[in-house]
C-alpha cells in the first residue's frame, strides 16, 4: 500500500532539495534565523517553517512550508515573497522544482497500486484522477487515441472533494471492481458504478498526492518526468513524450 511509500517521503524530498540546489553548502545560517524571525514576526508565529535554502537568483531563498515552497527576497526589514522565473530557459524554477519532486515520488509508486487502462505499451504516463471531473472524463474518452500511439495510461485515485464524500466511495467503488478499468469507464461516462468495498489504497492515495503538491485532476505525469497540470489533448502528449 501506499502507506507504506509515504513514511519514505520526508527522505525523498530532503534528498531532491540538497541534489537541487548547488548553492546549500554556502548557505549563512545567520541569514537562514533572519529570514525565519521576519516570516514568524509578519505571522504572529503561526507559520510552521521547515526548510530556508539559497535559490539560483543572488538573494533569494526557498523556503518550505508543509509541502509547498515559495521564493523569498530578504532584505532590511523588508521581505518579498513571489514567483521566480529564469529568463533564459523561459521556465517557472518553482514549478520546475515541484514536478521534479512529484515525478521522483511517482517512480516509487509500484503498479499494483495502479489502475492500468488496457495491456504494457512501449511508453506509459500516470495520471492523477477524479471520476467527477469533467477533465478528467475528457481525457479518459481519450486513452484508446493514446493506447494506439503506443502509450499506455495508469490511474491513481485523488477524489478532489476528499475522504468520506460521495467522490471518494466511488473511487473505492471503481477501485473494489472485478474489472478495475471497466469500472473507471463507466463512472467517467456518467454511469452507476456497482457499490463495493475491499481493502483498498483510494484514501492513501489522495493523502500521497496532497503531500506531493499535486493541487488538482488530472495531474499528469509522463515517463520522462514531465508533470502536465491539467488536461492536455493525445498529440500533445505523445510529442511530450518524445
Amino acid at each position: 500500500m501506499i502507506q507504506r511509500y509515504l513514511g519514505r517521503l520526508p527522505l525523498l524530498l530532503a534528498f531532491l532539495l540538497i541534489s537541487t540546489s548547488p548553492y546549500s553548502l554556502a548557505f549563512d545560517e545567520e541569514e537562514e534565523a533572519r529570514i525565519i524571525e521576519k516570516l514568524n514576526r509578519i505571522s504572529s508565529g503561526e507559520m510552521t517553517i521547515e526548510m530556508v535554502e539559497p535559490s539560483e537568483a543572488e538573494g533569494v531563498y526557498i523556503v518550505t512550508m508543509g509541502s509547498r515552497e515559495y521564493y523569498i527576497y530578504s532584505h532590511g526589514d523588508y521581505i518579498l515573497v513571489g514567483d521566480l522565473y529564469d529568463t533564459v530557459r523561459q521556465v517557472d524554477v518553482g514549478q520546475e522544482r515541484a514536478n521534479k519532486t512529484i515525478a521522483q515520488a511517482i517512480s516509487e509508486v509500484p503498479e499494483s497500486e495502479m489502475i492500468m487502462m488496457g495491456e504494457p505499451l512501449e511508453k506509459h504516463v500516470t495520471v492523477f484522477t477524479d471520476t467527477d471531473c469533467f477533465y478528467c472524463q475528457k481525457f479518459h474518452a481519450e486513452v484508446e487515441v493514446l493506447q494506439s500511439q503506443g502509450i499506455q495510461v495508469r490511474y491513481l485515485m485523488f477524489p478532489r472533494s476528499g475522504i468520506g464524500t460521495e467522490s471518494y466511495f466511488e473511487a473505492v467503488s471503481v477501485w473494489c471492481s472485478d474489472d478495475q478499468a471497466d469500472a473507471m469507464t463507466v463512472a467517467k461516462a456518467g454511469g452507476v458504478v456497482e457499490p463495493a468495498e475491499c481493502d483498498n489504497p483510494v484514501a492513501d492515495q489522495y493523502e500521497f498526492g496532497q503531500l506531493i503538491g499535486i493541487r488538482g485532476t488530472p495531474t499528469i505525469i509522463l515517463q520522462n518526468g514531465k508533470v502536465i497540470n491539467g488536461y492536455a489533448p493525445p498529440d500533445v502528449l505523445v510529442a511530450e513524450s518524445g
